[in-house]
């Protein structure tokens, strides 16, 4: 699944802005780590800057966003030859939107990486459009970077939950995990209810929540196994909980150097871009948020 082909390459989203930096910065030691070359892409969007525009007196103004797409790529080049020398570079300056843009070129990438934010030189990079669609019709993972500090010695957290993209979402932990000689917390919540509403359910009153918990616990273990078997090297904290899976997920990523989710878990609504879960992760993570798709 993530096994790197001769062309296979780390595709990031370079618009100049400090969300992106901190993007590319996180994107470079990346492909330090997999020996994977990096393509920097930067994407103009005319559609949404010629509203309220005259066209016919704005030549000058398109061609300024070229001028400054090509100094943001070459800005953007430096900063990684800067950190990680060895890395191979190559850039893409397109026109059009960025969704269709980037998800044609995910589609010989191992991953896509995106800032939170964006300036309008990549219209609509953040983290409420470009990354959230992207995760839906992209062809690989996509990790959304924040422009927070990250802890070297932190986990990798995934949350582990009953969906067709959670196998994706271990192994990419496990991988990760491995590469960053790094602890994997694996968190499995078992029902959305807030703990303190528990007991405000009839249905709840009757359970037997000790055995309950030991069941999840028993599947948690399950859903690892052979991946602890895979990578017997990396140290497995695993923590089954009950509560809200995204407030759960989000105090564990406290401190961590990644979180990695799926797509779309079991709960969520028919037709919603992402998961509810992973949409939270995404805006409210203080760590980088991979999100890994559906198998």
């Amino acid at each position: 699944m993530t096994t790197s082909t001769p062309h296979s390459h780390i595709v990031v989203g370079v618009d100049g802005s400090t969300s992106a930096l901190h993007a590319l910065t996180w994107a470079g030691a990346e492909a330090q780590r997999r020996n994977l070359p990096l393509t920097l892409v930067h994407v103009i969007d005319h559609s949404g800057l010629a509203q309220g525009y005259n066209l016919g007196a704005s030549a000058s103004f398109f061609q300024h966003l070229e001028t400054d797409g090509a100094e943001f790529l070459s800005q953007a080049k430096d900063h990684v030859y800067a950190l990680h020398p060895n890395v191979e570079v190559s850039t893409v300056k397109a026109t059009g939107k960025p969704v269709p843009v980037l998800v044609e070129l995910s589609r010989n990438a191992l991953m896509t990486v995106l800032g939170s934010s964006g300036l309008s030189g990549f219209t609509g990079m953040m983290a409420g459009s470009v990354s959230v669609s992207l995760t839906a019709k992209g062809h690989g993972p996509v990790v959304v970077v924040r422009e927070s500090p990250i802890p070297a010695g932190g986990p990798v957290v995934v949350g582990v939950a009953d969906s067709e993209s959670a196998d994706s979402a271990i192994a990419w932990a496990f991988e990760e995990a491995a590469m960053r000689d790094a602890e994997l917390v694996a968190v499995r919540v078992w029902n959305n209810i807030p703990p303190g509403y528990v007991y405000a359910y009839t249905a709840w009153t009757a359970m037997d929540s000790t055995g309950e918990q030991q069941r999840q616990e028993e599947i948690l273990a399950d859903q690892l196994a052979d991946w602890q078997g895979k990578y017997p090297e990396v140290p497995v904290r695993r923590v089954v909980a009950i509560g809200h899976p995204a407030d759960v997920l989000l105090k564990h990523a406290a401190g961590a150097q990644l979180i990695v989710t799926g797509s779309r878990g079991r709960g969520d609504i028919a037709g919603f871009f992402l998961g509810s879960t992973s949409h939270a992760l995404i805006h409210k993570a203080t760590c980088p948020v991979l999100v890994a798709p559906r198998t």
